[in-house]
C-alpha cells in the first residue's frame, strides 16, 4: 500500500509513535519512500514501511487507527497546501 499526500500517518521513532501526515511520495533505489510532516511540525525525510528502521511509517497502527477515522492529524494540510506554507525541506 502506498500513502498519497495528505494521508494521515502513524510514524514509529523509537519505539515512540507520533501522528503525522504525508508531504511526498517518490521512488528511490526501486523502494517507495515517503517525506512526513510530523504534529510537532518536524519534517522527517525518506521514510519508508520498513521497520527495520529506528524511524519509520507504522502500517499496521496506521491501517487500524488512521484508515479506520480513529485517529486524524490536526495538521490543515489543504490549507498549508492552498496557500503555499508547507515547510521547506530537501529530501
Amino acid at each position: 500500500m502506498s500513502y498519497k499526500a495528505g494521508t494521515t500517518v502513524i510514524v514509529t521513532k523509537d519505539d515512540v509513535n507520533h501522528v503525522g501526515v504525508v508531504l511526498d511520495q517518490f521512488s528511490l533505489r526501486k523502494q517507495t519512500m515517503y517525506d512526513v510532516l510530523l504534529e510537532n511540525r518536524s519534517v522527517i525525510t525518506m521514510l519508508n514501511t520498513s521497520n527495520n528502521n529506528n524511524i519509520y511509517i507504522n502500517r499496521t497502527l496506521t491501517r487500524n487507527l488512521c484508515e479506520t477515522g480513529e485517529i486524524t492529524t490536526t495538521i490543515p494540510y489543504k490549507h498549508l497546501v492552498e496557500n503555499n506554507l508547507l515547510p521547506e525541506f530537501k529530501s
